[in-house]
């Protein structure tokens, strides 16, 4: 099934809404065609039988950044002006040069970093091992992955596998939550087409132009209509990660939790060759759903996202989170939690397998680093607002808070003054701290500010002090001066006044 995406000024009138809904109907009753209409926020969606459904969707408006990987194998300099110079980058001194080797010039080129919008490093840097048990966000929305070492009054110790051990000002923190140890994959890839099947041409050509899925470096590519699918042996509790990068319009679909290696056009399922329930997570450039599909059941959703703020890119980061027990399926993009999706009807996934399809009408499509594995079925919550955070929070495994002072963590335990007391609390029942908001010093420095993307998939901010081939100095409020693996960093994105 092909969903059109028909997004309407809100101040179109209610009787052009209707109208156009109607010529809708009309076309999906005679040809199977499916449309989405999008006006003030509200979805109409009108299916392939000619049934329409009405909901209001989640918006989103803004996602963090990421680093997803493009599959370049060289460095990539973006000037103010909008053009690109391909290269290495060699070096950035303290008097904000850039020194950049082009490959058809002997010599390396200076540039000033004040005519320097962006640094993308090659996949090639990125070999850094994640072993870390925490994770922190600061008020500034940046955030890291480190391991807990202890906090006092004023400062939160780490250890990083990037920047070896930091000293974080409490002032700039705004929560840290504890990640349980990573859970054994299931499933990592594509390392090539071997294990997985494409769609029959004629399934394929049902959803617009046949095409296929092809492999290259480590990631699939697609550009016309095309399916591919594959037993993951998705687990009961699931986290499912992959990576997307398209160009023009994004609209595919990915069945999760099928039992059938073949696409199935939702517009004549009852047709098609029998089939168990799956989920089918419906991706488009601006708009997300995900629908329950039962082979003679009605065609339903369990809710609609809006997501404007994908229009302004063009690769993202997607990690489920399925619970069967709970009927549950959260999505999260480039790290931020947008939906949670409850069946209420009963988990309808019969399988373990997963179907990527290009759904014919868009652009070119890139899938890469798919990665399943359990999930312990946890969700961090979000923090108070900076203007409510008057004291410390300190929620527990079993979902329990304390709140107060937090006076110091050491020795596996965290102390905490609520006022008549101080409890100790062990840092294995810890899930979440969300510190109270203070008055955060500005740096001292004259160096180039600068916002640096982590290969994990987190950022920190501050004043690069220099760049060379074994260490990026940075200054920054958060950590004062430390020293990173310049393998770890995927993207320098400099601020200008």
């Amino acid at each position: 099934m092909n969903l059109e995406l028909l997004r309407m000024n809100k101040y179109f009138s209610q009787r052009a809404v209707l109208s156009l809904t109607a010529m809708l109907i009309a076309a999906s009753c005679v040809s199977g065609f499916s449309a989405l209409i999008i006006r003030g926020g509200q979805q109409i969606q009108v299916q392939g039988n000619g049934v329409l459904m009405f909901n209001q969707p989640t918006v989103v408006n803004e996602l963090p950044d990421v680093a997803v990987p493009s599959g370049s194998t060289t460095d990539a300099l973006l000037f103010s002006n909008g053009d690109f110079l391909y290269g290495k980058l060699v070096s950035i001194d303290p008097q904000r040069s850039v020194r950049w080797q082009h490959p058809d010039a002997r010599q390396p080129i200076d540039f000033k970093s004040t005519n320097v919008t962006q640094i993308d490093l090659s996949n090639g840097r990125r070999t850094l091992e994640e072993s870390n048990n925490c994770k922190i966000d600061f008020i500034n929305n940046d955030g890291i992955k480190a391991s807990l070492i202890s906090c006092d009054k004023d400062n939160v110790v780490v250890d990083t596998a990037y920047a070896g051990r930091l000293k974080l000002s409490r002032a700039t923190l705004e929560s840290l939550v504890m990640v349980p140890p990573l859970q054994p994959v299931l499933f990592e890839g594509p390392t090539g087409i071997e294990g997985w099947t494409p769609g029959k041409a004629a399934a394929a050509a049902a959803m617009g132009d046949a095409g296929e899925w092809k492999y290259r470096n480590g990631a699939f590519y697609a550009n016309k209509a095309a399916s591919i699918a594959r037993d993951v042996h998705l687990p009961d509790t699931a986290q499912i990660e992959f990576d997307l990068v398209w160009k023009d319009v994004l609209n595919v679909a990915i069945a999760l939790y099928t039992d059938s290696l073949q696409p199935v056009s939702l517009a004549a399922k009852e047709s098609a060759p029998d089939f168990g329930g799956f989920y089918s997570f419906q991706v488009h450039s601006s708009y997300m759903q995900m629908m329950p599909i039962k082979k003679n059941d009605p065609l339903r959703e369990l809710g609609g996202i809006a997501v404007p703020a994908l229009m302004k890119r063009d690769r993202a980061h997607f990690d489920l989170r399925v619970s069967k027990q709970d009927r549950k399926i959260a999505l999260l993009i480039n790290g931020l939690l947008v939906k949670e999706w409850i069946d209420s009807e009963g988990f309808a996934g019969k399988g373990t397998m997963m179907r990527f399809v290009h759904q014919g009408q868009g652009g070119a499509v890139k899938i890469s680093n798919i990665r399943v594995r359990p999930w312990d079925g946890q969700l961090e919550e979000a923090s108070p607002t900076q203007a409510h955070r008057v004291n410390d929070s300190v929620r527990l495994a079993d979902g329990s808070r304390l709140t107060g002072t937090i006076e110091k963590i050491a020795d596996g335990k965290l102390a905490i003054a609520t006022g008549t007391s101080t409890i100790q609390v062990a840092l294995s029942k810890l899930r979440q701290i969300d510190f109270a908001s203070q008055n955060v010093p500005a740096a001292q420095t004259n160096s180039q500010p600068v916002r640096v993307l982590l290969t994990p998939g987190y950022t920190v901010s501050g004043y690069l002090e220099s760049w060379t081939a074994d260490a990026m100095t940075l200054k920054s409020p958060e950590f004062g001066e430390a020293k990173f693996d310049p393998k770890a960093v995927s993207r320098l994105q400099f601020a200008h006044d």
